[in-house]
C-alpha cells in the first residue's frame, strides 16, 4: 500500500517552526537578562520600617535627649534612599537597618532620660510630703503613738491606764467600763 501524499511538504510546514525555534532562544535570554538587571518596584521592608520609625518618634523629646543618634539615623536613611535610587539593593537594606537601629537607640535613651526625670520628680514629692507631715529623717514619730490625729489609742495601748505599752498618751477608757 502506498501512502497518500502529504498536503504540505515538510520543508514548507517546518519553516515557521524553525523561525520560532531560532528566535525563542535569544528572546528568552534577553527577557531573563532584563528581569535580572531591573530593581524590584518596592523598596526593602527595612527602608519602609526606618522611615516609619523616624516619623513615629516625638521629635522634641528625642532631639532633647538623643540628638546625635537621631541625626545619625536620618543620615543613614538618606544614604539608604540614595542607594535604593542607584539600584544598590543590598546597601540600601543594610543602611536602612542601621538607621532603624539608631532610631531605636535614640528612643531608648530618650525613654530612659524621661523615666529618670520622673523618678526624681517623685522623690522630690515624697520629700516634700514627708516634711509636711513631720516624718523627715530623724523626726519620725515613735511607733504606736497614734499619729493619725484621731486622739484614739495607739498601738500597744490597752486603754486601762496601765503603763504597759504606754507611750505617754492619755489612756482612753471605752464607755461602759
Amino acid at each position: 500500500m502506498t501512502r497518500p501524499p502529504l498536503p504540505l511538504s515538510p520543508s514548507v510546514s517546518a519553516t515557521p517552526r524553525r523561525r520560532v525555534a531560532r528566535l525563542a532562544g535569544p528572546l528568552t535570554a534577553v527577557l531573563l537578562l532584563a528581569a535580572c538587571s531591573s530593581t524590584p518596584d518596592t523598596p526593602p521592608p527595612s527602608l519602609s520600617a526606618a522611615q516609619a520609625a523616624i516619623q513615629g518618634v516625638d521629635p522634641q523629646t528625642v532631639n532633647r535627649h538623643a540628638p546625635v543618634e537621631m541625626q545619625q539615623a536620618r543620615e543613614r536613611l538618606d544614604q539608604a534612599q540614595a542607594a535604593w535610587r542607584d539600584e544598590r539593593t543590598e546597601a540600601a537594606s543594610r543602611l536602612a537597618e542601621e538607621s532603624l537601629a539608631m532610631v531605636r537607640l535614640a528612643q531608648a535613651r530618650s525613654n530612659a532620660a524621661e523615666a529618670q526625670a520622673a523618678r526624681e520628680d517623685v522623690a522630690r514629692t515624697i520629700r516634700t510630703l514627708e516634711s509636711e507631715v513631720g516624718l523627715a529623717a530623724g523626726r519620725r514619730a515613735p511607733a504606736g503613738t497614734g499619729t493619725m490625729g484621731t486622739g484614739g489609742m495607739g498601738a500597744g495601748d490597752t486603754g486601762t491606764g496601765s503603763p504597759a505599752g504606754s507611750t505617754g498618751a492619755t489612756p482612753v477608757t471605752p464607755p461602759g467600763r
